[in-house]
């Protein structure tokens, strides 16, 4: 396929289009990643790329520029010694109304004005004074980061400028690793204690219940001592019999 020039789609001549759900086949982000080098260190120097004008950036062009500045800062500053961020996002989708070229297209060249047309890529659309990259990185690295970006800058279509700004560094860690040892040894510690102190609290509670248990297993005694207490009372209930049949036994022989 034939790739046209990017002034056809430098100018913001239209509304911007985003709605994809409504056409298909939108080509897909050409740009590969979006944060590059050391990304877990905070750096003291921030250099930002800056565009001029107004205008719509392809995915192509974002991409090749941002292989060209990595490449340079991976090459002269060193993966470990930079953070290097794209600041823009290509949502706008272009389109074209392709039309048949070539000798003896003359008849079928004119095609239907103002026609939907057809996705043939996404854009990024920046104002001027817009930040399209930021590297950060130390004061050192200064002059190779400012090479850099501007090899990268040749590749977009609108003049751009360069602007150094200093950051206070906190000293923390802004990309973390998930297991962290102070965040998980303490809680790991927590835990263990709080073990440890169920099974310490847990022995008491088990020498109350076998004490329980014993009384327990002791008041058998007194518990089968119980019908011997009733065997009195089946006694003098036997009596009473004995005293009843005596009674008639007597009356019997009266």
């Amino acid at each position: 396929m034939v790739r046209k020039p990017g002034k056809m789609y430098r100018s913001l001549a239209k509304k911007a289009y985003t709605r994809r759900e409504y056409m298909g086949g939108v080509p897909g982000n050409k740009i590969v990643q979006f944060e590059m080098g050391n990304l877990s260190q905070e750096f003291p120097t921030e250099v930002d790329l800056i565009v001029e004008e107004s205008c719509q950036i392809r995915h192509s062009a974002l991409e090749a520029s941002r292989i060209s500045i990595n490449r340079k800062l991976m090459k002269d500053v060193g993966r470990t010694n930079f953070h290097f961020k794209v600041r823009v996002f290509p949502h706008h989708v272009l389109r074209e109304n392709k039309q048949a070229t070539g000798a003896g297209a003359d008849r079928v060249s004119e095609g239907m004005r103002l026609a939907f047309g057809k996705a043939v890529g996404t854009a990024a659309r920046v104002e001027a004074g817009q930040i399209i990259f930021t590297v950060y990185s130390n004061a050192q690295y200064l002059d190779k980061i400012k090479a850099a970006m501007r090899n990268g800058a040749h590749k977009l279509p609108t003049p751009s400028h360069l602007k150094v700004h200093t950051i206070k560094v906190s000293g923390r860690i802004i990309a973390a690793p998930k297991i962290a040892g102070d965040k998980i040894a303490a809680p790991v510690k927590v835990e263990a204690e709080t073990e440890a102190a169920a099974a310490a609290a847990a022995e008491p509670v088990k020498g109350a219940e076998a004490a329980k248990g014993a009384d327990h297993k002791g008041g058998k005694g007194p518990a089968k001592a119980e019908p011997a207490k009733a065997e009195p009372a089946k006694g003098a209930e036997a009596a009473k019999g004995a005293d009843h049949k005596g009674g008639a036994h007597k009356g019997g022989k009266k």
